[in-house]
C-alpha cells in the first residue's frame, strides 16, 4: 500500500528544500504510518540509522523479522509529535504514543543525519535536555494518509 506524505514548504529565505526540522518530522511521520502499516521494510530500509539496524540484526535475525516479531501484536499504533530539538546533526523528538490495549506512552526518538538524511538512531527515555536544547514547534501527526504540520 503506498504511503502518501505531503511535504508542505515553509516561507523563508530556505529555498534549497524543507527545513532540518521538516525533516525530522517528516521521518518520524513516516515511521509512525509504517509503523501502522506494518511496513517493517521500509522502517529498516529507509527510516533507521546503520547503526541501530545493525544492533536490531544482533539477534541474528533479518532487522523485517525482528521488528515483526516485536511489534505484530501492537494494533493501530499513534504517534503525536511534541517537540523537537535540533543540535548539529542530531535531534531529538519528544512524541506521545498510543496503541489500541495498551497505555499511552511518552518518549524520545532520536535522530542522526546519516548520509545527507535523517534516520531513526534510538528510542530514548525523554529528558530535560528536549526542551532546553533549541526550541521546537509542537506539531500534531495524525496517523492519516496525508499529514501536514
Amino acid at each position: 500500500m503506498a504511503t502518501g506524505l505531503v511535504v508542505a514548504t515553509g516561507c523563508g529565505a530556505d529555498t534549497e528544500g524543507p527545513s532540518a526540522d521538516q525533516q525530522v518530522r517528516d521521518v518520524v511521520t513516516k515511521f509512525g504510518v509504517a509503523s501502522r502499516d506494518k511496513d517493517y521494510q521500509t522502517i529498516c530500509d529507509d527510516l533507521l540509522a546503520d547503526e541501530l539496524v545493525a544492533k536490531v540484526e544482533a539477534i541474528g535475525l533479518p532487522c523485517e523479522s525482528a521488528l515483526q516479531r516485536g511489534l505484530a501484536d501492537v494494533r493501530d499504533p499513534r504517534l503525536v509529535i511534541r517537540q523537537i530539538s535540533l543540535s548539529g546533526a542530531r535531534a531529538l523528538v519528544s512524541v506521545h504514543s498510543t496503541a489500541v490495549g495498551q497505555p499511552p506512552s511518552d518518549d524520545a526518538i532520536q535522530l542522526v543525519r546519516e548520509n545527507g538524511e535523517w534516520r531513526i538512531a534510538s528510542l530514548a527515555e525523554p529528558s530535560s535536555r528536549a526542551s532546553s536544547t533549541t526550541p521546537a514547534t509542537p506539531a500534531t501527526t495524525p496517523s492519516t494518509r496525508t499529514t501536514r504540520p
